[in-house]
């Protein structure tokens, strides 16, 4: 996967227009339209990490797809096939994670 794609993808995962993250990145919606458009333009590293901050992602994996410290497209898969759960699967998720966390050590 590539830097528009994810980009692109984290933009529909949070459910934001392409305006909204222009607006909110500072910069114009002409602008996001080349890095998630057929062009696939690399921003300039500012705004790069500005976008990054804006969807809640760290820059190097919005601009590699790699981060250890956070892993991004893990939690979006995981939430996709939380969200088609029914409410008992999802309570089932939720003890289930609950317990295994408690078995982490501190």
């Amino acid at each position: 996967m590539d830097f528009k794609t994810r980009l692109r993808e984290q933009i529909d995962f949070l459910g934001l227009l392409d305006k909204e993250v222009a607006d909110k990145a500072g910069i114009s919606k002409y602008s996001l339209d080349t890095y998630v458009g057929a062009r696939g333009c690399m921003p300039a590293a500012d705004v790069a990490v500005r976008l990054a901050k804006v969807l809640g992602v760290s820059v190097e994996w919005l601009i590699t797809g790699e981060d250890a410290r956070t892993p991004t497209a893990d939690i979006n898969l995981l939430y996709h096939y939380y969200a088609h759960l029914g409410a008992h699967d999802r309570k089932m998720i939720l003890a289930l994670a609950k317990e295994m966390y408690a078995d982490i050590p501190s």
